[in-house]
């Protein structure tokens, strides 16, 4: 995964300045409320339904070699859909404008030559992994969350996403390269904005 690796060193300035953001200091600390996590989680809900839509999208236009471990990724995301459904959350929250900005980057996602969107897709998946691994408590009443978004089936999902994203770095052309780059930009931007929620959620919250 070389090329990845290399992609991401291109951002760790920002990369690593995520994975150190405020919140996920104060989760880890355990000095967020129950009541600011599931606020949290009422827009994650929304955000993993465009997570769907942009993987169900990708399949048809995905290499035969890629599609098991997109369709692999499919059901993973269907399953994290109904463990969040019967959290005690309100599935019909009002999207909140740092949502609908990322519901809106997927969508445009979608439309991006596969080898952009494949790419993209673990760089979103990636930082997901990197922000809760980060967030990881020593004890306390969300360990059980963390562990839930950094589990073994994921980190396996993630590893073949990775070879899937390899694949497409190494078939994009110079111009699509480019555009990753500044993707992974807005991926980060749009990540720290979202952590950026979270953080007013627990604030709210207490």
């Amino acid at each position: 995964m070389k090329h990845l690796l290399a992609l991401r060193d291109g951002h760790w300035g920002e990369w690593e300045r995520l994975l150190g953001h405020p919140f996920l200091r104060r989760l880890r600390a355990g000095n967020v409320s129950e009541r600011g996590v599931y606020a949290w989680m009422e827009q994650n809900y929304r955000f993993v339904e465009g997570l769907l839509e942009l993987q169900a999208q990708l399949m048809p236009r995905a290499p035969r070699a890629h599609r098991l471990v997109l369709a692999h990724g499919l059901v993973g995301i269907v399953e994290d859909l109904d463990w969040m459904a019967v959290q005690p959350i309100d599935l019909d929250a009002p999207a909140h404008p740092a949502r609908e900005r990322y519901l809106a980057f997927l969508r445009l996602l979608g439309q991006e030559p596969y080898p952009v969107s494949a790419v993209s897709l673990w760089a979103i998946n990636r930082t997901f992994h990197d922000a809760w691994s980060s967030a990881a408590p020593d004890g306390g009443p969300f360990v059980d969350l963390v562990e839930h978004w950094t589990a073994p089936e994921f980190h396996a999902y993630l590893h073949d996403l990775a070879e899937v994203a390899e694949e497409g770095w190494l078939t994009a052309s110079s111009e699509e390269r480019a555009r990753i780059h500044a993707l992974i930009e807005e991926i980060l931007r749009l990540e720290w904005s979202s952590w950026d929620m979270a953080q007013a959620f627990a604030s709210q919250y207490g």
